[in-house]
């Protein structure tokens, strides 16, 4: 993290990245200059970025702090200070407790089996679906007093860092309004309007931020299921019938063998004639009985049906046995089978196993925990919400049952429920062990924690005297962007709040500028600059800050505004223009007129398609903006007023040539393993609206 300080005749900003090695122009505070405490451990490494976020300090800063440079050592050390001994952070720069378990694609896994690479099921919050990405780093942090947060109740149970980050869906209950800070920072009136819902908003909130009515989700749809069938739908309801009815059989001493045979009550006829229907299918007709070949097998498989007082029996010969226990083994679903799966098959195999098992509606339970956890996969693969939990021995069962829940909900309204007084609670409280989080791509990941499982969420300074504070340092991960955005960009701080001090004097934006140009030339961050609010329910860096950031972050005594050459651009008009699903309107034929005015091979339809959204991909990429699809109010401004790449066109055919050649000139062929890759992860989808 760095922070800037700016003022009228001072240039003053505090970075997170070192500069000390560096022969630079601008005017930097060392390390050892300002007093900074020595961090708790090492950085991890930082080798480039997309941009730079800027912040601001929040709460008051003394204005006086315009004529009296050290009022700005002594507001950096404050800062330092609060963020290691407040934060809990290893230096000036969020987590849960090491009981959080996070789903990978070999089953839920904890901190100390966690391995970078691993991948690990996440949300994509900006169209709400989860998707499959490689966990990026994890962080774990050693055991200390600290104070955390626990939310709990019979559905959730979390506990995390103070400003934990949550993917929430927050209802628009006004419409023509929105909240704004005054210049004392208070919340200004919003005036009168319709109270009426207008449906959910994708955000990202802290705990402390949470509103009464924001939804975390605990289930999305699965966007990386399969779509063509490994299998016949037969074979799938074969399987779910043998793990939760069927018996592998033993040869003589108890050796393993693979003859199988599948129970079912004479009194539940459909589920018998679905039985032999699904055989009869996967290994055709029913025969009389096995043919005796001694110790080996004819490799035919086979299967016929017996009748044993109040039980229909199918028996499998050794080969139809095999096929069911080589995606089964133990009687227990293995995980690449049901990762191989359609949607509509893992449905049938949700509903065939709860009609097999019989423990209630939306329940299965299962003596080995192995095959209840295989079943809650496919139950959250399938997007649903599910929990596990062991029921202890009852009169009518004896033994220890691990018991599936499936959600009717796909959401969790944590503060709406404490408030209910329901068994759900939010309190602060000591705890003394590790706390860990991974990074992945979305900056999100599926959690689970005693059983209940939710998504959750995963630096330089500036004062008013031109000075640039050295902070964490250069190629160092920063903490201040909010947990899993630490990797995308560096923070910059300008030593502005919300009270006292709140309109950055030209020192503090020259300061800001010079630490990103050296950012830029030396830490290898991208063209980026965003403020920290986005992307990050956050009012940081504050109103005035973040207006200068979104005018292009202008230097004083400029033109004022940016470098594009064209008119200016109409009003965004409000919402994000995505695919999928569809989007349509005025507002899409308006953006696509205005893109094909540029020179890009796109339809004016008014249907915001894939075919737009790879338009917008490649231009976004042009732009040195995040590519993630979505027509944002960034990307809607560059439309129009961004300078263009060639002549009068963007000439978009002409850059994808030069990617193409550079792909040859890097790996050989743009067929090769690497190139696609790259491409691969320059599709990927990253932090939204830009």
């Amino acid at each position: 993290m760095a922070h800037l300080s700016a003022g009228a005749a001072l240039r003053s900003v505090v970075t997170f990245a070192t500069f000390r090695e560096l022969d630079v122009a601008i005017d930097i505070v060392s390390r050892r200059d300002w007093g900074a405490r020595a961090p708790r451990g090492g950085y991890t490494r930082l080798d480039s970025t997309r941009g730079v976020k800027v912040h601001y300090t929040g709460g008051r800063v003394d204005p006086g702090i315009v004529g009296d440079h050290d009022l700005c050592v002594s507001l950096v050390r404050s800062i330092q200070r609060h963020h290691m001994d407040g934060n809990g952070w290893m230096d000036i720069g969020y987590c849960v407790d090491e009981e959080t378990e996070i789903l990978t694609q070999q089953g839920w896994k904890s901190h100390r089996d966690l391995q970078v690479g691993d991948l690990a099921l996440t949300l994509n919050h900006d169209i709400g679906v989860s998707e499959w990405q490689p966990v990026l780093e994890v962080c774990v942090f050693p055991a200390r007093r600290r104070e955390m947060i626990r939310m709990k109740g019979a559905s959730h149970s979390s506990l995390t860092t103070p400003q934990h980050r949550w993917p929430v869906e927050r209802l628009r209950r006004r419409t023509g309004t929105r909240w704004q800070r005054g210049p004392d920072g208070s919340w200004l009136p919003t005036g009168a309007a319709d109270r009426v819902a207008v449906g959910y908003e994708r955000m990202w909130v802290t705990t402390e931020t949470l509103g009464h009515w924001d939804r975390i989700p605990i289930a999305a749809p699965c966007a990386d299921l399969a779509t063509e069938p490994k299998w016949s739908d037969a074979f799938v309801e074969l399987v779910a019938w043998f793990w939760t009815e069927g018996h592998i059989m033993s040869l003589r001493g108890g050796r393993p063998a693979t003859s199988v045979a599948l129970y079912q009550a004479a009194t539940n006829p459909a589920n018998v004639a679905r039985i032999r229907a699904a055989l009869t299918e996967v290994f055709g007709p029913a025969c009389a009985a096995f043919p005796r070949v001694g110790g080996r097998t004819d490799g035919i498989p086979r299967w016929r049906e017996a009748t044993n007082r109040n039980l229909v029996e199918f028996h499998l010969s050794a080969d139809a046995g095999r096929r069911l226990i080589e995606v089964a083994p133990d009687r227990v679903p293995a995980q690449d089978f049901l990762l191989t799966l359609t949607r509509a098959q893992l449905s049938l195999f949700i509903e065939t196993s709860l009609a097999a098992d019989n423990a209630g509606k939306d329940k299965l339970a299962q003596k080995n925990r192995a095959a209840a956890e295989a079943f809650m996969l496919a139950v959250i693969l399938a997007g649903h919400g599910a929990s596990l939990r062991r029921r202890p021995p009852t009169a009518t069962c004896k033994s220890d049952m691990w018991l599936v829940n499936i959600r009717k909900q796909r959401n969790l309204t944590p503060r709406s429920a404490a408030l209910r007084g329901a068994s759900f609670a939010i309190i602060r409280e000591v705890h003394d062990g590790v706390i860990w989080c991974p990074r992945t791509a979305n900056h999100s990941w599926l959690a689970r924690r005693e059983g209940t499982v939710y998504f959750t969420g995963n630096t330089y300074i500036g004062c008013p005297h031109k000075k640039v504070f050295e902070g964490r340092g250069l190629h160092r991960l920063p903490a201040a962007n909010g947990s899993g955005l630490n990797s995308a960009h560096y923070a910059v701080l300008g030593l502005v709040g919300n009270a006292g001090l709140v309109q950055p004097p030209d020192g503090v934006l020259h300061a800001v500028l010079d630490a990103i140009e050296h950012l830029r030339e030396r830490g290898g961050a991208g063209r980026e600059i965003k403020g920290h609010r986005d992307g990050y329910s956050t009012d940081c860096p504050g109103e005035p800050l973040y207006a200068w950031v979104r005018r292009g972050a202008p230097r004083p005594g400029g033109d004022g505004g940016g470098d594009g050459d064209g008119p200016g651009a109409p009003p965004f008009p409000g919402r994000l223009l995505r695919y999928p699903p569809v989007t349509r309107g005025e507002d899409v034929r308006t953006w696509q007129r205005q893109m094909r005015t540029r020179g890009w091979d796109i339809a004016v339809d008014g249907a915001y398609g894939s075919a737009s959204r790879d338009v917008c991909r490649r231009f976004q990429r042009q732009q040195g903006v995040e590519d993630d699809g979505v027509v944002g109010p960034v990307t809607w401004r560059l439309a129009w007023e961004a300078p263009r790449a060639a002549g009068t066109a963007d000439a978009p055919e002409a850059a994808e040539a030069r990617e193409a050649e550079e792909a040859v000139e890097a790996v050989g062929s743009v067929d090769a393993p690497e190139a696609a890759e790259a491409r691969e992860t320059a599709d990927a989808p990253e932090e939204p609206r830009t």
